[in-house]
């Protein structure tokens, strides 16, 4: 039975807000705030800041307010489903065997590492975790890292708390080579991260990247001249690697916070291109939180600051083209991209220095976002295929994504078992880097296949899905 949560309503009331009030500032209607100070469900992930802001309290208190007795936790009872015979789906998917399949709870063996790994990503004292709720649906809670830890070592053992103790052990020092300036030695790092980024997601490198972030304010007391300004400028850097990760991860909050550093950080070491690329990366973070004007507003600004016919301008048209179909401007949007378009394929002799990711590729995968946003699914499921066939081997989980989104334009385009098997191998890209933007697109899908639970396809998919998440008692 759920509890009722009377501090928040309480919260409510000495913001000055009625549950009506309080609803049509959020854009929900009124039953959603019943329903949360009832103590039945959460507000979606890009709503938390919001709602912290109008209740006059940090997002920590807001989910403190939300934690009653009957929130989440990981629990041994599965959410009912049609049973498949045969192999568990898990053990179909690459690198993911029998030990990854189990489930997490008292009454099972205990779910692997790999699979609680999967659907969460770890930052500082807190987890960002894929959680079943008692009615079907997949939401993104935050939960302390220990009360996940002791789970584990309950339930898993010691293999289970191993399989943690990269990111929650102390981190080893930084050695920098005596024979190398530390600029050039923090960019090497810096570079080496983007990698790991790459392959193993954003839970295996932010705290790094963290560390880093601490070390070049050390070197930087103890430079002078064009080191420190250097120095100044690899810090900035290193804000919007942070910036991305967290923004990887679902955690939308803690990205803006490192871009806003960011910004403030390349305008110290006087570095304009690296301002307009990081006020771009903005746009685009705003776009995933679902604030189109915001997207359209950043994009814009960017353009402005960037040099005529740049790439950098290039990169502003993309976030702004899906800022403008987010507000349903199909119009906008496609001549943004078309812009971008014009600007990646023109002949440069400048050296690419920022955003040099940024091709047609890349600029086709943005539309094929878009265009499945608008609900135009059959050009949004061939852009995918033309995207996701372009992209470099090492972009695995970019890969993930964009198949990821390819299986909600497939949904409609082409039917629920293509998009089902599509799923999978983005589950598969999923699991392996901890992706929150793999999870939440696969989320959304999840909830729109059930309709179709008799598909075999889809049953196995939802699976899939349902064995890397916690479940609510």
């Amino acid at each position: 039975m759920a509890v009722k949560r009377e501090q928040l309503a309480q919260r409510r009331k000495d913001a000055g807000y009625t549950q009506e009030t309080l609803a049509d500032e959020l854009g929900v209607h009124r039953s959603t705030v019943v329903r949360w100070e009832r103590g039945r469900g959460e507000p979606q992930p890009w709503m938390w800041v919001k709602l912290a802001r109008l209740l006059k309290i940090s997002t920590v208190e807001l989910r403190k307010l939300f934690a009653t007795s009957d929130q989440l936790l990981p629990a041994a009872r599965p959410m009912p489903r049609p049973r498949v015979e045969g192999r568990n789906p898990l053990t179909q998917l690459p690198g993911f065997g029998d030990a990854g399949a189990a489930r997490l709870g008292s009454g099972d063996a205990g779910q692997g590492a790999a699979a609680v790994g999967s659907s969460m990503a770890m930052m500082g004292d807190e987890v960002r975790v894929g959680c079943r709720t008692s009615d079907g649906r997949i939401i993104f809670v935050t939960m302390p890292r220990r009360a996940i830890l002791r789970t584990a070592t309950a339930t898993a053992g010691t293999a289970m708390v191993s399989a943690f103790a990269g990111p929650t052990a102390p981190p080893k020092p930084v050695v920098l080579s005596p024979d190398v300036n530390p600029v050039q030695n923090m960019r090497q790092l810096r570079k080496s991260l983007v990698g790991c980024d790459n392959v193993l997601g954003p839970w295996n490198v932010v705290a790094t990247a963290q560390d880093h972030v601490r070390l070049i304010q050390q070197l930087r007391r103890d430079a002078s001249g064009r080191d420190r300004q250097d120095l100044m400028q690899v810090q900035a850097e290193y804000a919007e690697f942070c910036s991305w990760l967290y923004q990887d991860s679902g955690d939308h909050r803690a990205a803006q916070y490192w871009a806003d550093r960011a910004v403030d950080w390349s305008g110290a070491a006087a570095d304009h291109d690296l301002t307009v690329y990081i006020t771009a990366r903005k746009a685009q973070l705003a776009g995933d939180m679902k604030d189109p004007q915001e997207a359209v507003d950043l994009a814009e600004s960017a353009q402005r600051l960037a040099a005529p016919g740049s790439r950098l301008g290039a990169l502003g048209a993309v976030f702004g083209a899906h800022g403008h179909a987010l507000l349903g401007d199909g119009l906008a949007s496609q001549r943004g991209y078309d812009l971008a378009l014009e600007l990646v394929t023109r002949p440069s002799d400048t050296e690419v220095r920022r955003g040099h990711w940024l091709d047609v590729g890349y600029v086709e995968a943005q539309r094929a976002r878009s265009l499945l946003v608008m609900g135009q699914y059959k050009a949004a499921a061939t852009g995918f295929d033309r995207a996701i066939r372009a992209l470099p081997a090492s972009f695995r989980r970019d890969r993930g994504v964009y198949l990821a989104r390819s299986a909600g334009a497939q949904l409609h385009a082409i039917g629920p078992e293509q998009a089902a098997l599509t799923a999978v191998e983005a589950l598969s890209i999923g699991i392996s880097t901890g992706s929150a933007r793999i999870f939440a697109e696969l989320a959304s899908l999840d909830s729109q296949l059930q309709r179709w639970s008799a598909v075999a396809a889809v049953t196995r998919f939802r699976e899939a899905l349902d064995s890397v998440l916690l479940h609510e008692v």
